[in-house]
């Protein structure tokens, strides 16, 4: 009598081999697709590190061309300004700046970087659903009188609250900067305008929400351009953020630019500074000399290469494929010219 699973193991032993046997033809399992196996000679490398010192070299002088093209001027203001209150400030405009001009405040010695910092927010809750704080991990951030605080977290609870205006003063004449020449409305990115910052859907109720910050201040709402201009957290402790945009007027030299600050954001108390900083752009945004100069550098250091190379093939020429290169000559060896 045959045994019951004799029958069984046959037809599993048949989609067993039929698979090797696929497995065998395939071209691609075995690694028999057609290729290019270019042959890398001496001179085929020394080509193409000429071209990529040419491409590195014309880059990099196009930047550093564009970073000069860049009109840039900077002024501290928190050595000259009190704490909580308001004062003005001057920036002689030292060369030509046209339209349009863009307006920061530069923070220094301010880590933005620090992984509790940069995690501590809840993005539920500035998509809209305001109770929600279970991402924020600080509790005087979450929490304050018994209210859930709105936005939550340390990103929001540090926003920098110091407010500018600006005039421009020409020829004893003051031209008020507003509208257009003040313009705040795309200053954010589009994505955090559109897609990822959203306010609450129904009203804020005070009685179980509130909007006062560790330090005291009134949190913005998160469609507030300069809220998300700050949550887009910087990586080195000195950066510079978007305040606002003069899109008309161009900036003369001689001319003054006046600026008024209600100076809300202290930095004493970690040893940080506070800067206005204007800037002209060009294709390349603002100016980027260290991009430019690694460019450079890079072309010069293939220039060099390709040089050592060619001159080595030159002096010291070896042909290839001789098979006295190849040939053993180790115990057993035979002569492979005999």
């Amino acid at each position: 009598f045959a045994h019951p699973d004799l029958g069984s193991m046959e037809h599993d032993e048949e989609p067993t081999a039929v698979a090797k046997r696929r497995a065998s033809e395939n071209s691609l399992w075995q690694q028999r697709l057609p290729a290019w196996r270019p042959l890398m000679t001496p001179s085929c490398v020394s080509f193409i590190f000429v071209v990529f010192s040419i491409a590195f070299l014309i880059l990099g002088a196009l930047i550093l061309d564009a970073s000069g093209r860049t009109v840039e001027q900077s002024k501290r203001y928190d050595n000259e300004c009190t704490d909580g209150e308001f004062c003005i400030i001057n920036l002689d405009i030292e060369k030509d700046m046209d339209a349009p001009v863009y307006f920061y405040y530069k923070l220094v010695n301010f880590y933005q970087n620090h992984r509790s910092y940069v995690m501590d927010y809840d993005i539920r809750q500035l998509r809209g659903d305001v109770d929600d704080t279970s991402s924020c991990t600080f509790e005087d951030t979450r929490k304050r009188d018994g209210k859930t605080v709105y936005p939550c977290g340390l990103i929001a609870n540090s926003f920098f609250n110091d407010i500018f205006n600006a005039s421009i003063v020409r020829a004893g004449s003051v031209i008020a900067l507003s509208g257009n020449d003040w313009d705040g409305s795309e200053i954010s990115w589009e994505s955090d305008r559109d897609q990822k910052f959203k306010n609450a859907s129904d009203p804020i109720n005070p009685e179980e929400i509130s909007r006062i910050g560790t330090r005291g201040n009134t949190l913005p709402l998160p469609t507030d351009q300069d809220f998300q201009v700050w949550f887009r957290v910087a990586g080195l402790p000195r950066f510079n953020k978007l305040y606002r945009k003069i899109g008309d007027t161009s900036l003369k030299k001689g001319d003054t630019l006046r600026i008024g600050i209600y100076n809300n954001f202290k930095v004493s108390g970690f040893g940080g500074e506070k800067h206005v900083f204007i800037s002209t752009t060009t294709w390349l945004g603002g100016s980027n000399y260290f991009l430019g100069s690694c460019y450079i550098i890079v072309g010069v250091m293939c220039a060099l290469y390709a040089t050592a190379m060619l001159l080595k093939r030159c002096i010291d020429h070896r042909p290839l494929g001789q098979m006295k290169y190849y040939a053993w000559t180790g115990l057993g060896a035979t002569n492979p010219d005999g």
